[in-house]
């Protein structure tokens, strides 16, 4: 177990965004999978959760587990009639593709069947449970699935629609170099998972920005689509919730709260005060 000190560390991924005359809005960085040792949640967030007039997530987690969101999910992740994956793939790929698969408990003949971003989607989501980490255990869900039994007010920065849409468009490379750079995550997945854990568990922001950074890759039309795009109209809904008078606690990726594009620096540029914890800084 973490200790209390380390505990209290976690609060470099809180911060707080403040315009002179209105409400405070708070930002926590979460993981969408996670340990026992990321619980119980900071004070700060608690505090924040139990002031703020509204909850804000990434979408609605609670339609993810629907079989309704399931089945449009499966329905645009299917290659089309008569097409297979390894088609568009070298022998050599396919064949570590299919290893790996059955490594995380899917047979080839599935995974064929796939598109190349849907399987990515599906191994990345084993690779994790295999690691020892659950996406049950994400703080979104968790702050999400309080909320709703508390019946607090919750914003939905985007729909699970647009989300899959996203996931859908982010294949711009062939098939064989995404499934390439697939195995070589699935091989370091252990490893990335844990290094990410540990610096979420000590409040790390700078760490995750750069682990975040090596994820793209230098593929900047990837990180303009998955952070910048979306910081900028989540940036939009929070700040005209917050010129009705709201305050608003938004639980999203910690990688959209880190870096030089992240939403903190939007709110900075509109005139807004950031604060880390107690201090103003500069982010």
């Amino acid at each position: 177990m973490h200790s209390h000190c380390q505990q209290q560390k976690r609060n470099g991924l809180f911060w707080t965004v403040k315009l002179p005359e209105l409400p405070p809005l708070h930002f926590f960085g979460a993981l969408h999978f996670g340990t026992e040792q990321m619980y119980p949640l900071p004070q700060v967030l608690e505090d924040a959760y139990q002031a703020d007039d509204a909850i804000a997530f990434e979408t609605n987690l609670g339609e993810l587990s629907t079989p309704r969101f399931n089945a449009m999910m499966t329905d645009m992740g299917r290659q089309p009639n008569g097409s297979h994956l390894s088609q568009n793939l070298k022998t050599e790929t396919w064949n570590s593709l299919s290893a790996i698969s059955l490594k995380l408990g899917y047979s080839p003949e599935y995974i064929n069947t796939l598109q190349s971003w849907y399987c990515a989607s599906v191994l990345t989501s084993a690779a994790l449970r295999l690691a020892g980490l659950n996406s049950h255990l994400g703080i979104d869900g968790y702050i999400f699935q309080r909320s709703v039994i508390e019946q607090r007010p919750v914003i939905c920065l985007e729909t699970p629609q647009k989300q899959l849409e996203l996931l859908a468009s982010i294949n711009p490379e062939t098939d064989e170099v995404f499934i390439q750079h697939t195995i070589h995550e699935l091989a370091d997945m252990a490893k990335f998972s844990h290094e990410m854990l540990d610096y979420w568990l000590d409040g790390n922001a700078k760490g995750l920005a750069r682990l975040v950074a090596d994820g793209f890759e230098n593929n900047n039309e990837l990180q303009k689509l998955m952070l910048e795009d979306r910081n900028r109209q989540w940036f939009d809904k929070l700040h005209s919730a917050n010129l009705q008078n709201m305050s608003v606690l938004s639980v999203v990726g910690a990688g959209h709260l880190v870096g030089p594009d992240s939403i903190l620096n939007l709110f900075q540029k509109n005139g807004y005060v950031v604060t880390a914890g107690s201090q103003p800084q500069q982010v």
